[in-house]
Formats: structure tokens, C-alpha cells, sequence
């Protein structure tokens, strides 16, 4: 008995270790069961755009963006100018780098890519960074 409450004690103490241990992403959860490619893949709608703390995403129209597993994206934004409604379609490719921080988007016909730091990553929102210019972008996506 005294045998199995020891083992109980060890195995409780090694899982408060791994679920509190320190985040690979600033805003995320330490524990999950799906893999980072799988929180990534799904639809995608862009709910908060901003630039050095200053909210842009009024000023955005709408960004619809699709993440495949298979390292694939496809995407729209529409937008009304004048009382017409635009809309630019887009795809290409997505990776990770080696440790999953950060994840790069590279347009089909394009020659470079975007590059985002990866602040959270969740099944149901992607918190994205972009520093361009010493300017702070940060891109919030919930899961449609």
C-alpha cells in the first residue's frame, strides 16, 4: 500500500512538472495533446489586426485564411472601397521553423516569404507577430 501511494506521489509530482513547465509560445497553453501542425490547420478568420498597440482591424475588411496539413494555404480579403466590395484571393505554402516558434508563408509566385513569431497557438486561436521596420504587427485568428 505504502508502495502504490509513493508511486501516485512520484507520478503527481512529474505531471505538475510538465504541465507547469515554461510555454514554447508567450500566450499559450504548456499542455496539449494535438500537435502544433494540427492547431494550425483549419479555417481561419482574422478578429484582431494591430501595429504597435494601435487597433487596426476596423480598417482590415475581412481575412479568411484556410491552413492545410499538407503545408499548403489558401486565403481571401474583402474589403469596400467606395461602396464596392473587393476581393483578392491568394494561396501557397506554409513550415515551421525547426522548433515550431515561428511559421512562414511564402505566396505562390512569390520569392519571400513572411515570417511570424508564433505567440499563441491554440485549436480555436492563432496569435501571430510580424516586426517589420521596428513596427509590431500582431495578427489574432479565431477558428471559423
Amino acid at each position: 500500500m505504502k508502495h502504490l501511494f509513493k508511486l501516485s506521489l512520484v507520478a503527481l509530482l512529474a505531471l505538475s512538472a510538465v504541465v507547469t513547465s515554461c510555454s514554447k509560445y508567450e500566450e499559450g497553453s504548456n499542455f496539449s495533446i494535438l500537435s502544433a501542425k494540427a492547431r494550425l490547420a483549419g479555417d481561419w478568420k482574422l478578429t484582431s489586426y494591430t501595429v504597435n498597440g494601435t487597433d487596426y482591424t476596423a480598417n482590415l475588411g475581412t481575412r479568411l485564411v484556410t491552413i492545410e496539413k499538407d503545408g499548403t494555404y489558401s486565403g481571401s480579403d474583402s474589403y469596400d472601397i467606395f461602396g464596392s466590395t473587393f476581393t483578392d484571393t491568394y494561396n501557397g505554402t506554409w513550415n515551421f521553423n525547426s522548433d515550431k516558434t515561428t511559421v512562414s508563408f511564402l505566396e505562390t509566385g512569390g520569392s519571400t516569404p513572411e515570417v511570424y513569431t508564433i505567440i499563441e497557438l491554440k485549436n480555436n486561436e492563432i496569435k501571430l507577430e510580424q516586426i517589420v521596420n521596428n513596427n509590431t504587427s500582431i495578427f489574432t485568428y479565431t477558428a471559423q
